[in-house]
């Protein structure tokens, strides 16, 4: 997805209109500047377009600058990372020299930038003011009030006219096989990939954060072309400190959104920590293949059974992924690499794997019919009419039945588990949907 960054001088409601995107009070906000610390994105959609917004408000360091600094920084990491930009006046104080460096710079960009004089609460006001931010030189200015949220609709619908198309959909089953090596700092990303490529692709350095943009290095497979996406560590949102750190973790997650198959390393002697927990849910809500990969096993604790014990740690700490395939490795040493490109292949042809509709009928008819239903309590029970696969990956399972309200959890488990007996579904999360048969209702 592209990524579109707010940008403008302090304390002219750049998280305010941040907030007003995503719907909800993400960013926090306030009258003195400066007061983002922690840079904030989320995922926004418009007009059928998805992007991330990025609240660049207010970067400040430990040590004090002056705004015109600190601005000039926020603008040049917008520039670099960013496919458009919102830049944000001030309509009540109107055009300052601080707006009109900000606004050469951006011309210089070539990016496309959409101006929204904010703080406009009149039509009076609105036209004595917007003269002055066409004045800066751009053709898309939008008249916005964060505080009465007006003026969004117009602005929203400028910005996703400017987006490029960035899809990252499922290719036809001979292209290229995308994986995302994903984790956190200094777990050894940089280092796996070039053991895949057999070259120093990647620089490795014991520092963490080293790795600050996607790398792709493509390799054949069994006569499969396969491009890894070498990305920088992802750190808990209150770590993330550098401004340059922070656009590292959004392109992280544009890594996941481009992969078919996500490569999760944890680091055996500290593994599934909060955050390690976090990206898998990530990567499975986002429908790609999982694979954990436990590196630095040559320095894990050296005890009976070792493997079965971080086994049961990482059952007990990720349920929701027990599915993945796990392997314990060394990109260091080599230990257990000839293992991943086979998994790899193996977890992309069960993402696009199809069970025939004869055969998820029969579940239904012979298998189903003799589970206890779940109900409402009132004698009303849930029943399976039929079932079908839906087309694409991950796979897709439609269950039409007499009332959807009734399908429970944990019955959607009981599913899962179940279609996952009649078939080889490690490592990729199963979509199951319900469908009333008489309307079509969720």
């Amino acid at each position: 997805m592209a990524i579109v960054a707010i940008v403008g001088r302090p304390n002219v409601g750049k998280s305010s209109i941040f907030n007003r995107i995503l719907g909800r009070r993400a960013a926090i906000v306030d009258d003195q500047p400066g007061v983002t610390r922690d840079r904030l994105y989320g995922e926004a959609e418009w007009g059928g377009k998805k992007f991330y917004i990025v609240d660049t408000g207010g970067i400040m360091s430990e040590t004090p600058h002056q705004f015109m600094e600190l601005t000039e920084k926020q603008v040049d990491l917008a520039l670099e990372e960013s496919s458009a930009v919102i830049f944000v006046v001030d309509g009540r104080s109107g055009i300052t020299p601080v707006d009109e460096e900000i606004a050469l710079k951006l011309r210089r960009s070539g990016r496309p930038v959409v101006v929204a004089m904010n703080k406009l609460d009149n039509e009076k006001q609105e036209d004595a003011m917007l003269s002055e931010a066409y004045g800066l030189g751009f053709d898309d200015v939008a008249a916005v009030s964060a505080v009465h949220n007006t003026g969004f609709s117009e602005m929203l619908d400028m910005v996703v006219s400017r987006l490029a198309a960035e899809e990252y959909g499922e290719d036809g089953e001979n292209t290229e096989i995308r994986v995302a090596i994903v984790g956190r700092p200094n777990v050894g990303k940089s280092s796996l990939l070039n053991a895949f490529a057999g070259e120093e692709r990647s620089m490795v350095s014991d520092v963490a954060g080293t790795t600050r943009d996607v790398v792709d290095t493509v390799v054949d497979i069994d006569g499969r072309t396969v491009r890894f996406l070498d990305t920088a560590g992802l750190r808990h949102k209150s770590r993330v400190k550098d401004s340059l750190e922070y656009y590292s973790n959004v392109r992280t997650y544009q890594a996941i959104d481009r992969c078919h198959v996500a490569l999760l390393l944890l680091d055996a002697q500290d593994p599934a920590t909060d955050q390690d927990k976090r990206l898998a849910g990530q990567v499975l809500e986002r429908g790609k293949g999982l694979i954990i990969a436990v590196n630095k096993w040559d320095l894990a604790p050296r005890e009976a059974k070792t493997g079965d014990i971080m086994t049961k740690k990482l059952l007990e700490e990720m349920p929701f992924a027990a599915h993945a395939p796990k392997v314990f490795m060394s990109a260091l040493s080599g230990r257990s690499l000839g293992k991943l490109p086979q998994i790899i292949l193996k977890v992309e042809e069960n993402r696009r794997r199809r069970i025939p509709t004869a055969e998820l009928n029969r579940l239904v008819k012979e298998v189903l019919v003799f589970d206890r239903m779940p109900g409402d309590g009132k004698g009303h029970s849930l029943k399976i009419y039929y079932a079908v696969q839906a087309d694409g990956a991950p796979p897709a399972f439609i269950f039409f039945v007499n009332d959807a309200q009734l399908c429970s959890k944990s019955f959607r488990r009981h599913l899962d588990n179940t279609l996952r007996e009649m078939a080889d579904f490690s490592g990729v999360p199963l979509k199951i949907f319900m469908r009333n048969r008489e309307n079509g209702k969720n």
